[in-house]
């Protein structure tokens, strides 16, 4: 068997090659490993290559715009849609089969006025009888206190009829023990007529006026139930004529004659449309700034290119948790209707402000409670942190930290880090 010294020495060329690599290989193979642990393994960051169309390949592609002075627009604006001043869905008090529908949708109505009747002839027939029963408690009334008031004359006529029998009856008494009349004639004439007097006077008159009192309070009592009666008769009677709580038109007809009105569900649904509200939410910048009484204007397009004027009715003293927003309500005056719920609004609470530095609403995003800004420098993203004030909905004011003419990021910022390269795309498709 030859081994590998001997085939070197067959052959010269691979022999010297041989004692070289084994004199020096190792010093080379040591310069390799060091040459790419410095190249690769304490490299930092890699430097980033040319894109196919002038920008980096490896950076983060975001869309930017240049801050700018300028004035807001529509600053202070808020939107909403018109709801009526007053509306009301109108259910029936106790359930019934309907007998009439008087109004349908469109019809103009006033507060009180029948709009729904049920069923209701046998409770007409019982108010009816009701009224009658307290027609005939009343006449009875009256004739008790006509006989309290004949006892109450009679007795006081007892009364006199006795003093005078009295009188008479203590003159005869002295003329009898003078002698000057008999005995006889005493006490027919004198001492009979007393006794009765006294009789009627003290016993028959006040008997006969207590039981006049007693009839007229058995007369009010039947009064006062046969009134208890008819309220009761009145009030079922007035359960079947559903009636419209407020004035204004109807908006909704749910019932027909001979369908069955739900205590719980609407028959009729109304609107006052005299006078409309939009119901929006303001900012905390903005809700202090507000004040019950206040005219703002309203533009509403769909009716009229010229602002409408509103007055705040309402502002609520707390945020809304989930919008955040402070609620508040305007009112505007619709005479001829004009007006119609569901309408889009929008309100200018203040005169917009002046000139100011501006960026686009969107390259303004929260970052832990702070507003914040990514700004390309050198072709590099950089945080800032800035102090806004208010907007339009397209543009923001930018109070402190920026300055004109610096380049913001409007697009991609979810992807950006502190000092990463960044390639603009501001055109459509790059």
């Amino acid at each position: 068997m030859i081994s590998s010294t001997q085939k070197g020495k067959n052959n010269p060329r691979a022999y010297r090659f041989n004692r070289f690599f084994a004199h020096r290989g190792g010093a080379i193979f040591l310069i390799l490993v060091l040459a790419l642990f410095l190249t690769g393994g304490c490299g930092g960051k890699q430097q980033p290559t040319a894109g196919a169309e002038g920008g980096r390949g490896d950076a983060v592609p975001v869309k930017t715009a240049k801050t700018k002075m300028g004035t807001l627009e529509a600053a202070n604006v808020v939107s909403g849609k018109l709801e009526a001043g007053q509306s009301a869905n109108v259910v029936a008090k106790v359930p019934g089969k309907v007998a009439a529908v008087h109004v349908d949708v469109g019809s103009a109505v006033h507060a009180g006025q029948v709009l729904v009747t049920l069923e209701n002839t046998d409770l007409a027939a019982r108010l009816e009888q009701a009224k009658a029963g307290v027609k005939q408690a009343e006449a009875t009334l009256a004739q008790a206190q006509a006989n309290l008031k004949s006892a109450q004359a009679n007795l006081e006529n007892s009364r006199e009829n006795y003093r005078i029998a009295e009188a008479s009856y203590n003159r005869a008494k002295e003329l009898l023990v003078a002698g000057a009349i008999p005995q006889a004639e005493f006490e027919s004439r004198y001492e009979l007529p007393y006794k009765q007097a006294r009789q009627a006077a003290e016993v028959i008159g006040p008997a006969q006026v207590e039981l006049a009192q007693a009839q007229l309070s058995s007369a009010q009592a039947a009064l006062e139930n046969a009134q208890a009666q008819l309220t009761l008769a009145k009030t079922a009677y007035d359960d079947s004529l559903i009636r419209a709580p407020i004035s204004g038109l109807v908006t909704a007809r749910n019932v027909n004659p001979g369908e069955m009105a739900s205590s719980t569900a609407p028959v009729i649904s109304l609107a006052n449309l005299d006078k409309v509200e939009v119901r929006a939410t303001v900012g905390e910048s903005l809700v202090n700034q507000l004040k019950q009484g206040q005219k703002v204007q309203v533009k509403i397009s769909a009716v009229s290119d010229k602002p409408f004027t509103g007055v705040v009715t309402s502002i609520a003293p707390a945020a809304d948790p989930v919008s955040k927003g402070f609620p508040v309500k305007i009112q505007i005056d619709n005479p001829k209707h004009l007006l119609k719920p569901g309408m889009f609004a929008e309100v200018q609470l203040g005169p917009p402000p002046g000139e100011a530095l501006l960026v686009p609403r969107e390259a303004v995003i929260k970052a832990e409670d702070k507003n914040v800004v990514w700004v390309v420098k050198d072709g590099q993203a950089q945080k800032k942190e800035v102090q806004v004030g208010e907007s339009d909905g397209q543009w923001i004011i930018v109070t402190a930290g920026l300055t004109e003419g610096e380049e913001v990021v409007v697009a991609g910022q979810e992807n950006l880090q502190e000092g990463v390269m960044v390639n603009v795309r501001n055109q459509e498709g790059k």
